[in-house]
């Protein structure tokens, strides 16, 4: 056991390995196997297919910065939902119609006037 995990180790350097793009691309795979399942469809399968090998391909990959590039794309834009999730008990998320700056306000306090930390528009919101 000893000898494939260094084995393991020794092909893995250099390699990108897993990241959260990754992670979304393989749960959204198994989540359209469970519909494959139900629907049967032929091009289901093969967008299944291509997914995970998307996915091998990434973790794989020893262009470090073109796989760290596609992260940081993908957490750009997901932020703002992670947000919302993350907040969505206490808080409302907006987001600043000029500088796209997001912004967090308590739930729960009627009509209220929002000003942009970054920017300084304007905007009366309901939470």
């Amino acid at each position: 056991m000893n000898k494939f995990k260094a084995k393991m180790i020794q092909f893995m350097s250099g390699r990108y390995g897993s990241d959260a793009l990754n992670q979304f691309l393989v749960i959204v795979s198994l989540i359209l196997c469970f519909i494959q399942i139900i629907v049967r469809n032929s091009i289901l399968s093969a967008l299944i297919l291509i997914l995970l090998i998307y996915v091998n391909y990434r973790t794989l990959s020893r262009n470090i910065v073109a796989r760290r590039l596609e992260n940081d794309k993908f957490t750009r834009l997901i932020k703002p939902y992670q947000l919302k999730w993350q907040y969505r008990k206490t808080h409302k998320v907006f987001r600043c119609k000029q500088c796209k700056q997001i912004i967090r306000v308590p739930k729960h306090k009627g009509t209220i006037e929002i000003t942009c930390p970054k920017c300084k528009t304007k905007v009366t919101k309901r939470t």
